[in-house]
Protein backbone atom coordinates (compact mmCIF):
# COMPACT_ATOMS: atom_id res chain seq x y z
CA UNK A 1 0.00 0.00 0.00
CA UNK A 2 1.36 3.44 -0.92
CA UNK A 3 2.24 5.89 1.84
CA UNK A 4 -0.41 8.36 2.92
CA UNK A 5 0.06 11.86 1.56
CA UNK A 6 -0.69 14.93 3.70
CA UNK A 7 -0.86 18.62 2.75
CA UNK A 8 -0.57 21.27 5.47
CA UNK A 9 -1.61 24.79 4.46
CA UNK A 10 -0.32 27.32 6.98
CA UNK A 11 1.11 30.50 5.50
CA UNK A 12 2.03 32.44 8.66
CA UNK A 13 2.59 34.13 11.02
CA UNK A 14 5.76 32.99 12.81
CA UNK A 15 4.04 32.17 16.09
CA UNK A 16 1.17 30.32 14.42
CA UNK A 17 3.55 28.32 12.25
CA UNK A 18 5.65 27.41 15.30
CA UNK A 19 2.54 26.06 17.04
CA UNK A 20 1.41 24.22 13.91
CA UNK A 21 4.78 22.40 13.93
CA UNK A 22 3.06 19.87 16.19
CA UNK A 23 1.20 18.65 13.08
CA UNK A 24 4.02 16.99 11.07
CA UNK A 25 5.46 15.56 14.27
CA UNK A 26 2.15 13.87 15.12
CA UNK A 27 1.56 12.77 11.53
CA UNK A 28 4.95 11.06 11.55
CA UNK A 29 4.18 9.40 14.89
CA UNK A 30 0.90 7.97 13.60
CA UNK A 31 2.07 7.22 10.06
CA UNK A 32 5.89 6.80 9.94
CA UNK A 33 5.92 6.37 6.15
CA UNK A 34 3.66 9.33 5.36
CA UNK A 35 4.70 12.02 2.89
CA UNK A 36 4.09 15.52 4.26
CA UNK A 37 3.92 18.66 2.10
CA UNK A 38 3.63 22.13 3.70
CA UNK A 39 2.45 25.20 1.80
CA UNK A 40 3.77 28.27 3.62
CA UNK A 41 4.48 31.95 3.13
CA UNK A 42 7.92 33.13 2.03
CA UNK A 43 8.53 34.86 5.36
CA UNK A 44 8.36 31.58 7.28
CA UNK A 45 9.92 29.25 4.69
CA UNK A 46 13.23 29.22 6.56
CA UNK A 47 11.41 28.07 9.70
CA UNK A 48 9.26 25.37 8.07
CA UNK A 49 12.34 23.82 6.45
CA UNK A 50 13.71 23.17 9.94
CA UNK A 51 10.73 21.02 10.98
CA UNK A 52 11.44 17.32 11.14
CA UNK A 53 8.77 15.34 9.33
CA UNK A 54 8.17 17.82 6.50
CA UNK A 55 9.24 16.21 3.22
CA UNK A 56 8.38 19.02 0.82
CA UNK A 57 7.93 22.77 1.23
CA UNK A 58 5.89 24.82 -1.23
CA UNK A 59 6.12 28.60 -0.95
CA UNK A 60 3.89 31.53 -1.82
CA UNK A 61 4.48 35.27 -1.53
CA UNK A 62 1.98 35.92 1.25
CA UNK A 63 2.47 39.69 1.06
CA UNK A 64 1.30 39.75 -2.56
CA UNK A 65 -1.41 37.21 -1.84
CA UNK A 66 -2.88 38.88 1.24
CA UNK A 67 -2.08 42.57 0.82
CA UNK A 68 -1.41 43.18 -2.85
CA UNK A 69 -3.65 44.75 -5.43
CA UNK A 70 -5.90 42.64 -7.60
CA UNK A 71 -3.10 41.88 -10.09
CA UNK A 72 -0.62 40.84 -7.39
CA UNK A 73 -3.20 38.72 -5.58
CA UNK A 74 -4.24 37.02 -8.77
CA UNK A 75 -0.64 36.31 -9.78
CA UNK A 76 0.21 34.86 -6.38
CA UNK A 77 -2.92 32.70 -6.41
CA UNK A 78 -2.15 31.39 -9.91
CA UNK A 79 1.37 30.52 -8.74
CA UNK A 80 -0.05 28.40 -5.90
CA UNK A 81 -2.46 26.71 -8.32
CA UNK A 82 0.49 25.91 -10.59
CA UNK A 83 2.47 24.34 -7.75
CA UNK A 84 -0.47 22.20 -6.64
CA UNK A 85 -1.90 21.38 -10.07
CA UNK A 86 -2.90 17.74 -10.33
CA UNK A 87 -1.55 16.83 -6.89
CA UNK A 88 -3.49 14.28 -4.84
CA UNK A 89 -3.53 14.08 -1.04
CA UNK A 90 -5.25 11.75 1.40
CA UNK A 91 -5.75 14.58 3.88
CA UNK A 92 -5.37 18.33 3.50
CA UNK A 93 -5.10 20.29 6.74
CA UNK A 94 -6.15 23.89 6.12
CA UNK A 95 -4.80 25.43 9.33
CA UNK A 96 -6.61 28.74 8.83
CA UNK A 97 -10.12 29.67 9.92
CA UNK A 98 -10.77 32.11 7.05
CA UNK A 99 -12.62 30.14 4.39
CA UNK A 100 -11.05 32.24 1.64
CA UNK A 101 -7.88 30.18 2.02
CA UNK A 102 -9.75 27.23 0.52
CA UNK A 103 -9.34 28.96 -2.87
CA UNK A 104 -5.69 27.89 -2.74
CA UNK A 105 -6.79 24.28 -3.18
CA UNK A 106 -8.69 24.71 -6.43
CA UNK A 107 -6.24 22.71 -8.59
CA UNK A 108 -5.54 19.91 -6.13
CA UNK A 109 -7.53 16.86 -5.14
CA UNK A 110 -7.84 15.63 -1.60
CA UNK A 111 -9.82 12.74 -0.16
CA UNK A 112 -10.51 14.89 2.89
CA UNK A 113 -10.07 18.57 3.75
CA UNK A 114 -10.26 19.76 7.36
CA UNK A 115 -9.95 23.39 8.42
CA UNK A 116 -10.06 25.59 11.48
CA UNK A 117 -13.52 26.94 12.36
CA UNK A 118 -14.06 30.00 14.55
CA UNK A 119 -17.85 30.05 14.32
CA UNK A 120 -19.72 28.03 16.96
CA UNK A 121 -20.38 24.54 15.64
CA UNK A 122 -20.20 20.91 16.67
CA UNK A 123 -16.55 20.96 15.61
CA UNK A 124 -15.47 24.43 16.69
CA UNK A 125 -11.72 24.80 16.15
CA UNK A 126 -10.04 26.14 18.14
CA UNK A 127 -12.14 25.84 21.28
CA UNK A 128 -11.52 29.08 23.24
CA UNK A 129 -8.91 28.68 25.95
CA UNK A 130 -7.41 25.45 24.61
CA UNK A 131 -3.76 25.17 23.63
CA UNK A 132 -3.50 25.93 19.93
CA UNK A 133 -0.92 23.25 19.11
CA UNK A 134 -3.38 20.64 20.40
CA UNK A 135 -6.14 22.20 18.33
CA UNK A 136 -4.03 22.04 15.17
CA UNK A 137 -3.42 18.35 15.81
CA UNK A 138 -7.16 17.82 16.30
CA UNK A 139 -7.50 18.49 12.57
CA UNK A 140 -5.99 15.05 12.00
CA UNK A 141 -8.96 13.41 13.73
CA UNK A 142 -12.43 12.71 12.43
CA UNK A 143 -15.33 14.80 13.74
CA UNK A 144 -15.61 12.57 16.80
CA UNK A 145 -12.18 13.50 18.16
CA UNK A 146 -10.57 11.00 20.50
CA UNK A 147 -10.59 11.63 24.22
CA UNK A 148 -9.73 11.98 26.95
CA UNK A 149 -6.20 13.07 25.96
CA UNK A 150 -3.58 13.73 28.60
CA UNK A 151 -0.58 16.02 28.17
CA UNK A 152 0.06 18.24 25.17
CA UNK A 153 1.27 17.49 21.67
CA UNK A 154 4.92 18.62 21.46
CA UNK A 155 6.12 21.29 19.07
CA UNK A 156 9.01 20.64 16.71
CA UNK A 157 12.46 20.58 18.31
CA UNK A 158 14.79 22.34 15.87
CA UNK A 159 17.93 22.48 17.99
CA UNK A 160 19.75 19.90 15.89
CA UNK A 161 19.33 21.90 12.66
CA UNK A 162 20.54 25.36 13.66
CA UNK A 163 23.52 27.31 12.31
CA UNK A 164 26.35 28.36 14.65
CA UNK A 165 26.08 31.75 16.29
CA UNK A 166 27.82 34.59 14.47
CA UNK A 167 29.57 35.61 17.67
CA UNK A 168 31.02 33.65 20.58
CA UNK A 169 30.11 36.43 23.01
CA UNK A 170 27.74 35.37 25.81
CA UNK A 171 24.03 35.59 25.05
CA UNK A 172 22.72 35.58 28.62
CA UNK A 173 19.13 36.75 28.97
CA UNK A 174 17.31 37.48 25.71
CA UNK A 175 14.75 40.29 25.78
CA UNK A 176 12.20 40.64 22.95
CA UNK A 177 10.99 44.26 23.21
CA UNK A 178 9.04 44.76 19.97
CA UNK A 179 7.37 42.42 17.46
CA UNK A 180 3.60 41.77 17.65
CA UNK A 181 3.00 42.32 13.94
CA UNK A 182 2.44 40.14 10.90
CA UNK A 183 1.51 40.55 7.25
CA UNK A 184 -2.12 41.41 7.97
CA UNK A 185 -1.96 43.54 11.13
CA UNK A 186 0.00 45.09 13.94
CA UNK A 187 -1.11 44.08 17.45
CA UNK A 188 0.47 46.72 19.65
CA UNK A 189 -1.93 45.79 22.48
CA UNK A 190 0.20 42.70 23.14
CA UNK A 191 3.39 44.69 23.76
CA UNK A 192 4.78 45.45 27.20
CA UNK A 193 5.99 49.07 27.69
CA UNK A 194 9.51 49.64 26.37
CA UNK A 195 10.60 51.61 29.41
CA UNK A 196 9.85 48.58 31.56
CA UNK A 197 11.91 46.32 29.35
CA UNK A 198 14.74 48.83 29.80
CA UNK A 199 14.30 48.70 33.59
CA UNK A 200 14.49 44.91 33.48
CA UNK A 201 17.61 44.97 31.30
CA UNK A 202 19.26 47.49 33.62
CA UNK A 203 18.49 45.40 36.73
CA UNK A 204 19.74 42.18 35.15
CA UNK A 205 22.97 43.83 34.00
CA UNK A 206 23.57 45.17 37.50
CA UNK A 207 22.94 41.65 38.83
CA UNK A 208 25.79 40.40 36.64
CA UNK A 209 23.83 38.98 33.70
CA UNK A 210 24.44 39.57 30.01
CA UNK A 211 21.37 40.94 28.21
CA UNK A 212 20.71 40.49 24.50
CA UNK A 213 18.01 42.20 22.42
CA UNK A 214 16.32 40.04 19.78
CA UNK A 215 13.96 40.89 16.94
CA UNK A 216 13.83 41.22 13.17
CA UNK A 217 14.54 44.20 10.93
CA UNK A 218 11.09 45.69 11.60
CA UNK A 219 11.92 45.91 15.33
CA UNK A 220 14.94 48.23 15.18
CA UNK A 221 12.73 51.13 16.28
CA UNK A 222 12.96 49.71 19.82
CA UNK A 223 16.74 50.09 19.93
CA UNK A 224 16.68 53.71 21.15
CA UNK A 225 14.94 52.69 24.38
CA UNK A 226 18.11 50.87 25.49
CA UNK A 227 20.59 53.66 24.72
CA UNK A 228 23.37 53.80 27.27
CA UNK A 229 22.91 50.22 28.48
CA UNK A 230 25.56 47.56 27.87
CA UNK A 231 23.27 45.22 25.93
CA UNK A 232 24.16 42.92 23.07
CA UNK A 233 22.06 44.32 20.22
CA UNK A 234 20.85 41.63 17.81
CA UNK A 235 17.82 43.56 16.51
CA UNK A 236 17.50 43.05 12.77
CA UNK A 237 20.73 41.07 12.43
CA UNK A 238 19.43 37.49 12.22
CA UNK A 239 17.04 35.51 10.11
CA UNK A 240 14.72 32.98 11.68
CA UNK A 241 17.37 30.26 11.97
CA UNK A 242 19.86 32.72 13.45
CA UNK A 243 17.30 33.95 15.96
CA UNK A 244 16.55 30.37 16.96
CA UNK A 245 20.26 29.75 17.51
CA UNK A 246 20.44 32.86 19.68
CA UNK A 247 17.46 31.76 21.76
CA UNK A 248 18.86 28.25 22.08
CA UNK A 249 22.04 29.65 23.66
CA UNK A 250 20.15 31.85 26.13
CA UNK A 251 19.83 31.48 29.88
CA UNK A 252 16.31 32.90 29.78
CA UNK A 253 13.98 34.56 27.26
CA UNK A 254 11.69 37.39 28.37
CA UNK A 255 8.97 38.25 25.87
CA UNK A 256 5.37 39.29 25.44
CA UNK A 257 3.09 37.32 23.11
CA UNK A 258 4.94 37.61 19.80
CA UNK A 259 6.82 35.46 17.29
CA UNK A 260 10.15 35.00 19.15
CA UNK A 261 8.23 33.88 22.24
CA UNK A 262 7.06 30.87 20.22
CA UNK A 263 10.49 30.38 18.66
CA UNK A 264 11.93 30.07 22.17
CA UNK A 265 9.71 27.06 22.71
CA UNK A 266 11.02 25.38 19.53
CA UNK A 267 14.49 25.31 21.13
CA UNK A 268 13.21 24.55 24.66
CA UNK A 269 14.71 27.75 26.08
CA UNK A 270 13.52 28.83 29.55
CA UNK A 271 10.81 31.41 28.94
CA UNK A 272 9.17 34.16 30.99
CA UNK A 273 6.11 35.15 28.95
CA UNK A 274 4.09 38.33 29.53
CA UNK A 275 0.40 38.28 28.61
CA UNK A 276 -2.47 40.73 28.67
CA UNK A 277 -5.16 40.73 25.96
CA UNK A 278 -4.51 37.14 24.89
CA UNK A 279 -5.04 33.99 26.97
CA UNK A 280 -1.80 32.24 28.06
CA UNK A 281 -3.29 28.74 28.00
CA UNK A 282 -3.84 29.06 24.25
CA UNK A 283 -0.18 29.74 23.47
CA UNK A 284 2.09 28.39 26.22
CA UNK A 285 1.89 24.83 27.54
CA UNK A 286 2.80 24.03 31.12
CA UNK A 287 5.91 22.05 30.19
CA UNK A 288 8.29 22.96 33.00
CA UNK A 289 10.37 25.38 30.92
CA UNK A 290 7.96 28.33 30.78
CA UNK A 291 6.44 30.68 33.31
CA UNK A 292 3.73 33.26 32.67
CA UNK A 293 2.75 36.64 34.10
CA UNK A 294 -0.80 37.56 33.03
CA UNK A 295 -1.72 41.15 33.73
CA UNK A 296 -5.15 42.70 34.13
CA UNK A 297 -6.87 40.18 36.41
CA UNK A 298 -9.23 42.92 37.63
CA UNK A 299 -10.25 44.00 34.11
CA UNK A 300 -13.60 42.75 32.86
CA UNK A 301 -12.36 43.12 29.27
CA UNK A 302 -9.50 40.60 29.61
CA UNK A 303 -8.98 38.64 27.40
CA UNK A 304 -10.20 40.62 24.39
CA UNK A 305 -8.87 38.51 21.49
CA UNK A 306 -11.38 36.38 19.59
CA UNK A 307 -8.88 34.41 17.53
CA UNK A 308 -8.70 36.96 14.73
CA UNK A 309 -9.25 40.47 16.08
CA UNK A 310 -8.72 42.44 19.29
CA UNK A 311 -11.34 44.63 20.91
CA UNK A 312 -11.08 48.34 20.20
CA UNK A 313 -8.66 49.61 22.84
CA UNK A 314 -6.21 52.49 23.00
CA UNK A 315 -4.71 51.78 26.41
CA UNK A 316 -3.56 48.23 27.19
CA UNK A 317 -3.92 48.44 30.96
CA UNK A 318 -3.68 44.64 31.13
CA UNK A 319 -0.05 44.72 29.96
CA UNK A 320 0.72 47.79 32.04
CA UNK A 321 -0.55 45.90 35.09
CA UNK A 322 2.64 43.80 34.94
CA UNK A 323 5.27 45.81 36.83
CA UNK A 324 8.96 45.87 36.00
CA UNK A 325 9.65 44.79 39.59
CA UNK A 326 7.48 41.68 39.15
CA UNK A 327 9.34 40.70 35.99
CA UNK A 328 12.75 41.35 37.57
CA UNK A 329 11.90 39.27 40.62
CA UNK A 330 10.54 36.38 38.57
CA UNK A 331 13.45 36.50 36.11
CA UNK A 332 16.07 36.44 38.87
CA UNK A 333 14.26 33.54 40.56
CA UNK A 334 14.17 31.57 37.30
CA UNK A 335 17.84 32.26 36.64
CA UNK A 336 18.76 31.14 40.15
CA UNK A 337 16.78 27.91 39.82
CA UNK A 338 18.13 27.01 36.38
CA UNK A 339 21.94 27.05 36.46
CA UNK A 340 23.35 27.42 32.98
CA UNK A 341 25.42 24.52 31.75
CA UNK A 342 28.25 24.83 29.27
CA UNK A 343 26.13 22.90 26.78
CA UNK A 344 23.27 25.44 26.95
CA UNK A 345 25.71 28.37 26.76
CA UNK A 346 26.97 26.84 23.50
CA UNK A 347 23.45 26.17 22.24
CA UNK A 348 23.83 22.40 22.53
CA UNK A 349 21.56 21.55 25.46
Amino acid sequence: MSALRFLIVKLGAVGDVAMASALPREIRRRHPDAHVTWLCGARVEELVRLFDGVDEVLVTDEVRLLRGGIFDRSAALVDVWRQLAGRRFDLTVLAHADRRYSALLLTTRSSCVRSMELRPSARMLPIPGRYHADEYVRLLDAADSRGPITGHYPLADVRGSLPPLRSTAPVGVVIVPAGARNVLRESALRRWPLERYRAVADALIHAGHTVTLAGDASDVWARAAFAGLAVRDELGTNGLAGTLALLSASELVISHDTGPMHLARLVRAPLLALFGPTMPTQFVADDGTSEVLWGGASLACRPCYDGREFATCTNNLCMQDISAAAVIDRALAMLASRPVTLARAQGLA
